[in-house]
């Protein structure tokens, strides 16, 4: 990478003589008018004239051009138009004391005049930079990514400070800058380097490349840019760290709430299965028959609910993760509904769910399995709390652009503070509401299938007395009211209407 040399003194100076140039060919100009018109004019309104030359120049050139204007004319005034003419002798001292006070009103109201545009170019130049670094800082507020806040930087670099190029440089502190200033050109070329520094941190440095070198203003916005970039990396390095601290509360609160289900849930039916295998190996032939069968009943049913627990805790393992693959169709949420009340017959060996579904409702786009559970684990949750001579209703409403299934309990109902929380991994309730039959991950998995499938999962009152599960799911609209005829009815037929 290559960078443009800095500009020689002899360079310099040719580029400063212009102005120096123009300010003494208007003066000649000036004196050249001024003799052809030489005896039609008074020497008062001659050296208004000149006066008002050497302002122009003040104005429109600087102080050097229009100290030089102020001389020139001087010499001018007294050559062309005080007699004699053509010679710089005076031979009226009241005519050299008129010359003097010339020069140094025109000097004066050249300085003024210099001074003044000198102000206005620094105010318009401080007009600048604060637009400059407004926008850079607006631009960089939204942005989260290191990358993208060096990109937004070096544009800004780039199209409004005029750099042929920029690149950052990795580490803290580079040799270049070593010296205590904020940006330093390297000797022998126009790079800048600029530390992205923002407090005790250094986010690298930004090294640019510039035409010519640049001037006190110039280097004071680019270190004010740099600073401006620095402050949001760290923005971004504070945001980040936050993160990373809630992400290990979380995970500190889970690894709890594992050990506690752990300790109890895992652990009772650890207990149950090695009395009742204990009590077999013992007890033998010499129990009845009926009470093996149960011992053994016991052991089956105690490994299914251990199986139901680690399969429960890799599947919210896997939704955490976002490694779940959705195998979407268009499936019939009565059919879905239908093999969750048969499964959970088979499981109560009692009517205890209803089923209301209206004729039209249409077909959702959905994983079979993973909604099967989902809804399974909600019912499941219901059926705990649901009290004995009720039964929970699933029911199936059309909205809009979404299909919603209720699953409604009349057992205690959630106080409104719980009912998020309430679907969180492992959550405790007051009431102990999530720890009746489970560890509370049944309706933590529920939602994240439900918000897998871009849908949601809350939870409202039961007119007189509960709580009411509503799941949601968006339809796909190309699609009409199912066909009936599609369900199976061997699965629904053992469910009871509602009563």
């Amino acid at each position: 990478m290559t960078t443009t040399a800095r500009p020689t003194r002899t360079q310099t100076i040719s580029r400063a003589l212009p102005p120096y140039l123009l300010a003494a060919a208007l003066v000649l100009a000036t004196s050249l008018a001024l003799w052809a018109l030489r005896d039609r004019l008074t020497t008062a309104n001659a050296s208004l004239l000149y006066l008002l030359v050497t302002l122009i120049i003040a104005v429109r050139l600087g102080t050097g051009p229009s100290v030089l204007a102020a001389v020139l004319s001087f010499f001018s005034f007294n050559f062309f138009l005080v007699a004699p003419y053509y010679t710089l002798a005076v031979n009226d001292p009241r005519e050299l004391l008129d010359l003097i006070i010339y020069l140094a009103a025109a000097l004066m109201a050249g300085r003024l005049a210099a001074y003044a545009r000198d102000q206005a170019a620094a105010a318009g130049l401080n007009a600048e930079q604060q637009e400059i670094l407004y926008g850079l800082t607006s631009a960089l507020n939204p942005l989260t990514e290191p990358e993208a806040i060096r990109a937004e930087l070096r544009r800004v670099v780039i199209e409004r400070l005029g750099a042929d190029w920029v690149d950052f440089l990795p580490g803290e502190r580079p040799t270049h800058t070593r010296r205590p200033a904020a940006a330093r050109h390297e000797e022998g070329g126009s790079a800048v380097f600029v530390l992205l520094e923002a407090g005790d941190t250094v986010y690298g440095t930004l090294r640019a490349a510039f035409p010519a070198p640049l001037g006190p203003g110039r280097r004071r916005l680019l270190a004010a840019c740099a600073g401006q970039a620095a402050l949001a990396l760290q923005r971004v390095d504070l945001t980040n760290q936050a993160a990373r601290g809630r992400t290990l509360a979380e995970a500190d609160r889970l690894k709890t709430a594992i050990l506690h289900a752990v300790s109890h849930d895992l652990r009772t039916p650890i207990t149950i299965i090695k009395t009742s295998a204990a009590n077999l190996d013992e007890l033998g032939d010499r129990l009845p028959p009926d009470e093996q069968r149960e011992l053994a009943r016991a052991i089956e049913a105690q490994a299914d609910e251990l199986d139901r627990l680690v399969g429960n805790l890799l599947d919210l393992s896997r939704l955490q993760a976002g490694a779940v693959v959705l195998h979407e169709e268009l499936n019939s949420l009565e059919e879905i509904a239908g093999e969750v009340a048969a499964r959970a017959y088979a499981a109560h060996r009692a009517e205890r769910i209803a089923l209301e579904f209206p004729d039209d409702l249409p077909l959702v786009r959905c994983d079979y399995g993973l909604l099967l559970q989902a809804l399974g684990n909600v019912v499941e949750n219901s059926l705990r709390h649901e009290p004995a001579e009720r039964r929970v209703i699933i029911r199936g409403r059309a909205l809009a652009d979404a299909a919603r299934l209720e699953v409604v309990n009349h057992g205690p109902s959630v106080a409104p503070e719980e009912r998020d929380r309430l679907m969180e991994p492992f959550y405790q309730s007051r009431d102990g509401r999530s720890q009746k039959g489970g560890v509370g991950l049944g309706l933590a998995i529920a939602r994240g299938i439900l918000e897998a499938h871009h849908g949601d999962i809350r939870i409202e009152d039961t007119p007189g007395g509960g709580a009411t599960f509503v799941l949601t799911l968006p339809l796909d609209k190309q699609y009409g009211p199912r066909d009936t005829s599609a369900a199976r009815p061997e699965l629904v037929s053992r469910i009871a209407p509602t009563g």
